[in-house]
């Protein structure tokens, strides 16, 4: 299940039948330009169960991924989305989604799109997905906009809408490129980050993040690895002196939504290649025990040490140790 500000996005299950059955029906005249087999092979709620579970075998076979999209505040299925004609040797796959009518005017759409967006990026490791979108149909290509998407070019006479003449799709695609920008502590974008970085601390430390806070000052750092993704701040890490023969790794955090895309383990790797430019021969860092995405990443290639500093005899600390 994804869970946004003001939605749940879940894969569709049997029990879903009759108020898709239902929201179907109620707004076929709606959907229909753009959505009429959906509509046609859910003419009866029979039929829509079986439609549904062949979504769950869909699923299963990694052949597409659709997804209700319902109303955190009142459960309600306010829409659906999903990603098809997927080819796994890209991997790339076609998105479709809708919104029904009396939910519009919301930012549900938006919402939506870049949710499950990041999603098949990050759970899926999707490498491209694309839209086709009716060059009339304003709105849609507002949301793809606002979600990320960039606009590809024009497909001619690619889609017949009811019983017209053939109309022009234009594509929308999203992929992922990652920039590491070495920088200082001064950096807007770091500041942003690790603001973030502290309130997922603190509701993970409790009151222990007191004390830490006093050793993660900023002001004058001035190795900074800063991650981008397509011009967005996702991620960071930083290094300080140590000792002679050594930095300390700080401030390493990716933001929810991008995690699952190895972007620490880049930036961590960049700050190591940073260190050793500088003449470190090793680089040393501590993390709590309740970071679990930490401690695994760590100990991919860092030697747990004896707590340092002031880490010793903090048993929530766990400190690690890397040659160069």
């Amino acid at each position: 299940m994804i869970i946004t500000k003001n939605l749940f996005i879940k894969p569709y299950r049997i029990e879903d039948s009759e108020c898709f059955f239902k929201s179907i029906t109620d707004n076929s005249e709606y959907l229909y330009d753009y959505f009429a087999n959906m509509i046609k092979v859910n003419d009866s709620l029979e039929s829509t169960k079986k439609y549904l579970e062949q979504k769950e075998i869909d699923w299963q076979e990694n052949k597409s991924y659709a997804c209700g999209i319902f109303s955190k505040e009142s459960h309600e299925f306010i829409g659906h989305i999903s990603v098809r004609e997927i080819d796994w040797r890209i991997p790339k796959g076609e998105l479709a989604y809708f919104i029904l009518k009396e939910y519009n005017g919301n930012n549900y759409a938006a919402e939506a799109l870049t949710a499950f967006k990041n999603w098949c990026f990050a759970t899926k490791k999707f490498n491209r997905l694309f839209m086709k979108i009716a060059e009339e149909n304003a709105a849609s290509i507002k949301v793809a906009e606002r979600s990320g998407f960039v606009y590809e070019g024009l497909l001619k006479k690619d889609y017949r809408k009811r019983e017209e003449d053939l109309i022009d799709m234009k594509i929308y695609g999203y992929t992922e490129d990652l920039e590491l920008v070495r920088t200082t502590s001064q950096n807007a974008d770091f500041a942003s980050l690790i603001v973030k970085l502290d309130e997922n601390l603190a509701s993970r430390n409790g009151d222990m993040q007191e004390y830490f806070n006093q050793f993660n000052k900023v002001d004058a750092i001035k190795h900074v690895i800063i991650a981008y993704i397509n011009g967005i701040a996702v991620g960071c890490g930083a290094i300080k002196q140590f000792d002679n023969e050594s930095v300390e790794v700080k401030r390493m955090f990716v933001s929810d939504e991008y995690r699952g895309r190895r972007i620490a383990s880049k930036v961590l790797n960049e700050l190591e290649n940073w260190a050793k430019e500088l003449g470190y021969a090793s680089t040393v860092l501590e993390t709590s025990n309740v970071q679990t995405e930490a401690v695994a990443l760590y100990t991919k290639t860092y030697t747990v040490i004896e707590n340092y500093g002031q880490y010793a005899g903090i048993e929530t600390s766990i400190c690690f140790k890397k040659q160069l």
